[in-house]
């Protein structure tokens, strides 16, 4: 049966048109009317995707289908593999351990940076130019430091004004070795107006740069840094430090040093004891005791400073509070600490300045040997100790005679050492006065170079004094002279 075609009409054909456009998604197929898309007609998820899909935006569609073809199973094949959940998990962890670990270095940065513009403060230079008379050394190479140590407090008997003591130290980071010398402050220079002075009084009448200076055109060196220090310094930093150990060869028993008695041997220090070893000058050999005292102290400071390189550091300092003041940055100090990392004290040579103590218009000044100071200088700068050891030939006490004399007006000063000298083995033929007391330094003198090892004998027994050869200058019928002067103490 031929079924026959329907005559097309516009009522149909709107019809048909109708359908065909609610049949279609897309903007593909020509719209009479764009206003009016079939969006409006789908279901969607969320009315954002309706929104979109009637802009013309659509991304999917889940079929309306029951079953697997419906919308809970179409998207689980739209479900990422079970290997490619992981990889997504584990982007994220990375993501936020990359964000945390920005977050704690951006922390770290802020906290470095505020500690270390707190340190600086703490360490740098007050009231101070010597900054400006330091010449920085070559990366690498060995450099000088001067310790500038006040030690005497205001109303202190005999004290002066400007530094107590003064130490300059080489150091050798890549050798892991320092030299320490000793600088007597009553060494005479030169200062800008040209009259000598003692050597403290250039920061006094000048300025801690002419101190500097100084010191460099004394010893023919370039100082890279310098460091300040007081009696209240030096206490707050040995008892930070929970003290330090030394082992004295004579005991401290200076009461016009401090308080505190400190017996021969070893010890540890607190801070006012380290203060006290540091002023006493009570020895019969003062200048060389105090010295080799003072050395012993500042070698076991700074061992203990660098003992855990950087990062003990850095607490010590920040619980210092100033104790000390330098031109160093913070992280210099910090660096020099690493590279010092376990110094010991057999790696720190020391020596003083060679000379002898006289007096000039009433003061004492320290005289110094020219030549022996140029001679120890050059072996303190191409990393030798200070002094070339030397072994001193001796002989038997018993076997040469001695003359004493009483020289710097001490109340039986002789008679006190004939007897001393006579315990030891000595023979003292005879005791007097010179004929002046202008003696500051005591003389052991001999005359021909065989009764030098005679002179020796004395000299080591008595630990104090000078050898002198006579060349004419003093009479004696003995093999040796004693001329004891003012810088001779009696035995306790």
């Amino acid at each position: 049966m031929v079924r026959k075609r329907k005559d097309i009409t516009q009522i149909n054909s709107k019809l048909t048109s109708r359908r065909m456009r609610s049949a279609t998604l897309g903007t593909h197929v020509p719209k009479a009317r764009p206003a009016h898309m079939n969006a409006d007609q789908v279901g969607f998820s969320s009315p954002r995707r309706q929104k979109r899909a009637q802009r013309g935006y659509v991304s999917n569609v889940m079929p309306g289908a029951t079953g697997p073809r419906s919308g809970g199973g179409y998207a689980g094949r739209l479900e990422f593999s079970p290997g490619q959940k992981r990889r997504t998990w584990g982007r994220r962890v990375g993501v936020a351990v990359a964000v945390v670990a920005l977050l704690a270095a951006v922390a770290y940065g802020v906290w470095s940076f505020t500690l270390t513009g707190n340190l600086n403060d703490k360490l740098a230079l007050k009231n101070s130019d010597a900054a400006s008379a330091l010449v920085a050394a070559k990366s690498g190479d060995p450099f000088y430091t001067l310790v500038v140590a006040e030690l005497d407090t205001p109303g202190m008997p005999n004290s002066a004004d400007g530094p107590d003591a003064l130490a300059l130290v080489r150091t050798d980071a890549s050798g892991k070795n320092a030299t320490i010398v000793s600088i007597p402050c009553d060494v005479q220079v030169s200062l800008k107006d040209g009259k000598y002075y003692p050597l403290r009084e250039a920061s006094v009448r000048e300025s801690d740069a002419s101190l500097v200076s100084a010191v460099a055109n004394f010893a023919d060196v370039s100082i890279a840094h310098v460091v300040k220090i007081d009696a209240a310094g030096l206490t707050q930093l040995v008892d930070v430090l929970g003290g330090v150990d030394v082992t004295l060869p004579e005991e401290v028993d200076d009461p016009a040093a401090g308080s505190v008695y400190l017996p021969a041997g070893q010890q540890t220090l607190t801070g006012e004891g380290a203060v006290t070893l540091a002023r006493a000058t009570n020895f019969q050999q003062p200048r060389q005791t105090q010295a080799e005292n003072q050395q012993l102290l500042l070698t076991a400071v700074a061992q203990r400073l660098v003992a855990s390189g950087k990062s003990g550091l850095v607490g010590l300092l920040d619980q210092l509070n100033g104790a000390f003041q330098t031109d160093m940055s913070s992280n210099d100090a910090l660096s020099l600490a690493e590279s010092l990392k376990g110094l010991t004290p057999d790696a720190v040579q020391c020596g003083l300045v060679p000379g002898y103590v006289t007096q000039s218009d009433g003061q004492d000044v320290y005289a110094v040997s020219n030549s022996s100071w140029s001679t120890m200088m050059d072996r303190v700068d191409a990393g030798q100790a200070p002094a070339e050891a030397q072994q001193a030939a001796t002989t038997d006490p018993g076997s040469f005679s001695i003359t004493v004399r009483n020289g710097g007006g001490i109340t039986g000063a002789a008679a006190s050492m004939q007897q001393t000298l006579m315990s030891k083995g000595f023979n003292v033929a005879e005791t007097g006065n010179t004929d002046t007391s202008v003696y500051n330094e005591t003389l052991v003198i001999y005359n021909a170079s065989d009764t030098e090892p005679a002179a020796q004998t004395v000299l080591n027994a008595m630990g104090v004094g000078r050898l002198v050869q006579n060349s004419g200058s003093y009479t004696f019928n003995t093999d040796v002279l004693v001329i004891l002067g003012k810088d001779w103490k009696p035995a306790a």
